[in-house]
């Protein structure tokens, strides 16, 4: 597992806001897609192997952070519907 970047470093030289939002969706949609394949490769022996979470010190098995990123990619589809809405 690597440090979480809490500065935002990549995603802000990402430019997100100012890529249109359409291109912006399919690209998630693609990388989502990719990782979820990846996923599906995985062996029940491999979903519960862990690593020690470097910022919380605490075990995390692979399956508990793949549910945090997919709970984490929810959130931001959710704020962008709400952007989307005001437009």
């Amino acid at each position: 597992m690597r440090e979480a970047d809490l500065e935002n470093t990549k995603t802000d030289l990402a430019n997100h806001n100012d890529v249109n939002i359409d291109n912006l969706l399919k690209e998630f949609s693609e990388i989502r897609t990719i990782t979820v394949s990846k996923l599906e490769m995985l062996s029940e022996k491999e979903i519960y192997k862990y690593a020690l979470h470097p910022r919380l010190k605490t075990p995390m098995r692979m399956m508990d952070l793949f549910l945090f990123v997919a709970e984490h990619d929810d959130h931001h589809l959710a704020r962008i519907t709400e952007i989307n809405k005001l437009l």
